[in-house]
């Protein structure tokens, strides 16, 4: 069975009132399953959650502790990213369908780079200053693929910005989609005939995932709620009808498991204070990472009593709402390696020495937050149809739809749904009778 995985970045369940307006995540909503009560991992960054969504497991499993590794010797624009597969250090749905002998693609899926078990992927890569776009994506994906769709499609690529970017990316996953099908010759030569009959064996990957960042940009740019909000949700439940109906005019889609997942909310930003910098001034012996509406501090084990009392003892200078100590580290499953983290006063962001806040709003907040809560939407033959969760968490998706699939994830940390299946619904009926 095919499966579909569609990830509105930066949508959250305050969101759900205009979506479920929208005439195709409502339908989704009213035929399948949907929850719109999904916690989020710790910290809310789209790479740590999308590794997670990948694997049902935590960052203390799979590795991805935030956007990009720590490199405090590095000026920001220098800094990498987690964009390779390889940063991965568990099974994920992607290595768990080519295992299998199933197709997979990927259409700008975080931390897919150099990828050995997607087939067909365009990765989520940025260049840094002296680096060539084209050539990084290029080198990081599928190559040939990559190229031969740009000659093909290119053209219709307004920009690389948003919205035009998730414009393309849907393009891109309905291409992918339609790869089945081409139509069989059935006159001409022996070879045209044979060349026509390969073309019809191509078929339409066993897994896609599409990662569409529209409303996270537009969050940053414009704040947390404003028009251009509104319009870029607009726009996504667009984008997801396209694909839906791509599946539904080429006979697939009552064949197809479609996930659409949401990985954290926004909040506004009203200040920002260079945590880093306090550090280094005052000869304490850590160094902050900034997760945004937060911030990881990295620490030798045996400074972490003397760094956790000059917390305490700074903590209003230092606006900190919240301290979290290893042992609360290690309950909400984070990288072992973080000792200490740190929360500000809401709005204010943590920066780097020099910087200033670069958004209207952002993220990398904890669990207890109110954009914490993110969406979920099932549907397809394994799902019941009309049931709304009271909730779940973010780690439960993958061993639910590797089990819908036919998949396995056996280091998966989440739970699978059950509640969520059709003969579930039906066995919960039979009791009731």
């Amino acid at each position: 069975m095919r499966l579909v995985i569609i990830s509105l970045d930066a949508v959250f369940a305050q969101d759900q009132d205009q979506l479920l307006s929208l005439p195709n995540l409502g339908k989704l909503a009213r035929e399948g399953v949907f929850c719109d009560n999904v916690q989020t991992i710790y910290p809310s960054l789209t790479y740590p959650i999308h590794a997670s969504l990948m694997t049902g497991c935590y960052p203390d499993v799979h590795g991805i502790a935030h956007n990009e590794p720590f490199q405090p010797q590095k000026d920001p624009s220098q800094r990498a990213w987690y964009w390779d597969e390889r940063h991965i250090k568990t099974d994920t749905l992607f290595s768990q369908a080519k295992k299998a002998g199933r197709e997979c693609a990927s259409i700008l899926w975080p931390t897919t780079g150099h990828s050995r078990n997607i087939k067909f992927n365009l990765p989520e890569i940025i260049a840094l200053p002296g680096e060539n776009q084209v050539l990084k994506v290029l080198s990081f994906g599928s190559t040939w693929w990559l190229i031969k769709s740009e000659l093909r499609y290119g053209k219709q690529r307004v920009s690389t910005k948003q919205p035009h970017l998730d414009d393309f990316s849907a393009l891109m996953a309905r291409k992918v989609i339609e790869r089945q099908y081409v139509p069989l010759k059935k006159e001409g030569s022996r070879e045209v005939r044979l060349a026509s009959l390969r073309k019809q064996q191509q078929h339409m990957p066993d897994l896609l995932a599409v990662h569409f960042t529209d409303t996270d940009t537009m969050r940053h740019t414009y704040g947390t709620f404003s028009d251009e909000i509104s319009a870029s949700l607009t726009r996504l439940d667009e984008r997801v009808g396209s694909i839906l109906d791509t599946l539904e005019r080429h006979k697939v889609l009552k064949d197809s498991i479609v996930a659409v997942v949401s990985d954290h909310g926004h909040a506004d930003v009203t200040g920002s204070l260079p945590l880093d910098g306090w550090l280094q001034a005052n000869h304490i012996p850590a160094r902050a990472q900034s997760l945004g509406l937060g911030a990881y501090l990295h620490l030798r084990r045996a400074d972490y009593l003397p760094v956790l009392q000059a917390l305490q003892d700074n903590q209003e200078l230092l606006q900190i709402a919240h301290i979290y100590t290893r042992e609360e580290l290690r309950m909400m499953h984070a990288p072992e390696d973080v000792l200490l983290a740190v929360e500000p006063v809401e709005g204010l962001v943590y920066v780097d020495e020099g910087e200033e806040a670069r958004h209207l709003a952002t993220h990398g907040f904890g669990p207890h937050h109110p954009a914490a809560k993110t969406l979920l939407w099932l549907s397809g033959p394994p799902f019941a149809k009309g049931l709304r969760l009271p909730g779940c968490d973010i780690v439960d998706i993958a061993p639910t739809l590797a089990q819908a699939a036919g998949l396995t994830l056996p280091r998966a940390q989440g739970r699978v749904l059950e509640e969520a299946f059709l003969w579930s619904q039906e066995q919960q009926r039979r009791k009731g009778e």
